[in-house]
């Protein structure tokens, strides 16, 4: 949280749901109740984005791009 006490979500992170229901589909690897399980993740990542700037002093977004880089296995 900055000075001005606003919390920064990564949009990418906040829409992470419907990616991922686009992707189980496509991809035809699970069904709705796997959509579910991964959605019921993001509450959790975005704690970590949060947890690891408020840690390194470094901004939400910048976080949450290396940590989607890492993911990914392009870090």
């Amino acid at each position: 949280m900055n000075a001005r006490g606003i919390l920064y979500a990564p949009d990418y992170v906040i829409n992470a749901g419907g990616i991922i229901n686009v992707c189980i589909e496509f991809l035809r690897s699970g069904d709705a109740s796997v959509v579910r399980q991964k959605i019921e993740g993001i509450p959790d990542r975005l704690e970590q984005i949060w947890a690891e700037s408020a840690e390194t002093g470094r901004d939400p977004a910048s976080v949450a791009d290396a940590m989607a880089q890492r993911l990914i296995g392009r870090a």
